[in-house]
């Protein structure tokens, strides 16, 4: 892990629940602390081809050092927010996270 590299300072959201009453439960995203955090490489995938089109995926990795983050969670940097959509747990020492641009 090269250290250097982790250039962004970003905010994790972790999702909390609100009570349910009778119309869902409603969603809000808390302040769940700051963390240095590696930008990856855009992965652009085709999804499922309907009639003429097709779906395009476009997620985003974002490495991190470990700490509590959960699918579903968000991460905020500056102007733009991102939904947790995996947490990859494989490597010991850091974290990455797939996932993918909220837009307002």
């Amino acid at each position: 892990m090269d250290i250097s590299k982790f250039r962004h300072r970003v905010t994790v959201l972790k999702k909390t629940l609100g009570t349910d009453i009778g119309l869902g439960a409603p969603v809000t995203f808390t302040d769940d602390g700051k963390v240095w955090a590696e930008f990856l490489q855009q992965r652009v995938s085709t999804g499922v081809v309907a009639d003429d089109g097709a779906a395009v995926l476009v997620t985003q990795g974002i490495r991190i050092r470990p700490r509590a983050v959960e699918k579903g969670w968000r991460v905020q940097d500056g102007d733009h927010t991102y939904e947790v959509i995996d947490v990859d747990r494989g490597n010991p020492s850091v974290y990455v996270l797939t996932t993918q641009e909220v837009r307002p």
